[in-house]
């Protein structure tokens, strides 16, 4: 397990969790009977949970993210990080409120996804006792039955897909946490004046079309320097899409490997 992995998966640990504790309450109440009063109690242990796992985020983006930052610096191979400077402290406080947001987005679709269940629920005890009809059973077994398949559901990406709260999680960890270690790394090479870098991390069969075709090429960090695709170019076509397993390190260019060889040259 690398550096990213490690530090995303305390906070995949913590959703997961969280996930199976709110399908725990969830399941209590669909399996009580038409009580309104038992779904308020559940609404309110719901609430408690949402409540530990936003505070759990905001502890993981602290710690987690800057020291990925951090990492992301020294593996730019400039030596050994002494100091942080204030464009590097700035950069991991928006990286780390960044992903946190992405976490209340969580909060706010388990929000609506309980209260759903809780409205729908509500109104098919009242239906059922004024019109003299029982469909609390049925509704409550639907639910189960789509909790137990599908897990809380409704999480989308910028793509339109649809995450489970689990699935969703996870992804946000280990992109968010490779995304903070590239920006380290990308920061502390044009602190160095170094622009260009070679996409790295490998091909192999799991690879997709959109990585497979960056991996090796070299790529500019800002566009300043010609010839070369910018490393915007790449991620618009797909690259460190989320999961992705690429990186990159420092590059040199042609002209600098010439002026390289030369320098070997003269020394011989």
């Amino acid at each position: 397990m690398d550096f990213s992995d490690a530090q995303a998966q305390r906070l995949t640990q913590l959703y997961s969790d969280g996930e199976r504790e709110i399908l725990g309450e969830l399941a209590k109440a669909l399996m009580k009977g038409n009580s309104t009063r038992n779904l308020k109690v559940v609404l309110n242990n719901v609430q408690t949970i949402r409540e530990d796992l936003l505070a759990g985020a905001r502890t993981w983006t602290e710690q987690a993210l800057p020291a990925a930052y951090v990492e992301g610096m020294n593996e730019a191979g400039m030596g050994a990080v002494t100091s942080i400077g204030a464009l590097h402290q700035q950069a991991m406080l928006v990286l780390a409120e960044n992903t946190y947001q992405r976490m209340v987005y969580v909060d706010q679709v388990i929000g609506r996804r309980t209260d759903d269940i809780y409205r729908n629920l509500a109104l098919e005890n009242i239906r059922g006792s004024v019109a003299g009809f029982q469909t609390w059973k049925q509704v409550a077994q639907a639910y189960r039955e789509k909790l137990a398949d599908k897990g809380i559901t409704g999480f989308t990406d910028s793509m339109g897909r649809e995450w489970s709260m689990k699935t969703y999680s996870e992804m946000v960890a280990r992109t968010s946490t490779r995304e903070t270690m590239l920006k380290g790394t990308a920061n502390r090479l044009l602190e160095h004046d170094i622009d260009l870098v070679e996409i790295t991390g490998g091909v192999s069969e799991k690879t997709c079309e959109a990585c497979e075709k960056w991996v090796g090429q070299v790529v500019s960090l800002t566009g300043k320097t010609d010839g070369y695709p910018t490393l915007a170019e790449a991620e618009d076509e797909g690259l460190f899409h989320p999961n992705c397993i690429h990186s990159y390190a420092a590059a040199i260019s042609f002209e600098e490997a010439i002026e390289e060889a030369k320098g070997e040259e003269e020394a011989d």
